[in-house]
């Protein structure tokens, strides 16, 4: 447990991690699942620029082009295939509700960004501080935060009580935390021992599954614009890969060093939903 770490400090990611959450979840009330998982893809700007601002980062020339051409193509794929509609109709309100989960998009990389940066400020502020201290404590504090939040929009009384009439719920949740989890320990041993450019060719990968197993499932129609717009950011990210696997080994058997935590958390929110 590490000694030079002061509690409230855990207290700042697990917010932004909450308020992240909530806003690519609310997003979908809004944009469609293609579009909400396209536009993670934007995450490399904001957590650059907030890398800047909080530990003066420094970035090669390669991650600002390439966020650049990400940003047109995911322009290109929502102004064509989600119906953004520019103005107002004629009693003063928006045409179009799309603007508000773009919006809630912008807040959620904003958001996811801060953590990952705060967290990887904490790796280096704090030595001794280890990842499972890390993800321990920030989901000790999302808990309690998340029970205080219930409590006081009075709405832990109707999700109790929702949770005995469906009992079946149970299972769901079962599932849903073993999967998390999983999951989370995969990553971390993903990016650790083979390095985070065969992580991130993974995860490109799970873009375009996703986005092909939705169109299928629920029927979501691309236009020939947005799937150039599509191709746009995925020649962006696969450019990016090129770019990073230059003169290194693709796969790094000995695995990452426990002193280079915060590069681990870093491309685990590049690239990951939180």
């Amino acid at each position: 447990w590490s000694r030079s770490t002061v509690i409230y400090e855990y207290s700042f990611p697990s917010i932004s991690n909450m308020l992240s959450s909530w806003c690519q979840y609310e997003a979908l009330r809004y944009v469609s699942f293609p579009a909400v998982t396209l536009f993670k893809s934007f995450k490399l700007a904001p957590v650059m620029a907030m890398g800047k601002l909080l530990g003066n980062k420094e970035y090669p020339q390669y991650d600002y082009f390439v966020a650049l051409v990400i940003g047109i193509g995911l322009a290109m794929f929502m102004s064509s295939t989600e119906g953004v509609n520019f103005g107002y109709d004629v009693y003063g309100e928006e045409v179009s509700a799309t603007w508000t989960g773009i919006m809630l998009m912008f807040l959620f990389l904003f958001f996811d960004s801060f953590t990952s940066q705060w967290q990887s400020r904490m790796f280096q502020r704090h030595r001794d501080l280890s990842m499972l201290e890390l993800m321990f404590a920030t989901s000790a504090f999302s808990t309690v935060l998340s029970l205080i939040t219930l409590i006081h929009t009075d709405e832990l009384g109707p999700a109790l009580d929702f949770v005995w009439r469906h009992s079946e719920i149970h299972l769901h949740f079962f599932m849903f935390s073993v999967c998390s989890t999983i999951g989370q320990i995969l990553i971390f041993y993903t990016i650790k021992n083979f390095g985070a450019v065969v992580f991130t060719i993974i995860m490109t990968t799970r873009v375009l599954l996703s986005i092909a197993l939705s169109c299928m499932l629920y029927g979501h129609k691309v236009s020939s614009t947005g799937f150039l717009g599509l191709m746009v950011v995925l020649g962006a990210v696969c450019y990016r890969i090129k770019k990073k696997v230059e003169g290194k080994h693709l796969i790094k058997w000995q695995g990452m060093e426990d002193t280079k935590a915060h590069e681990l958390v870093q491309e685990w929110h590049e690239h990951v939903d939180t």
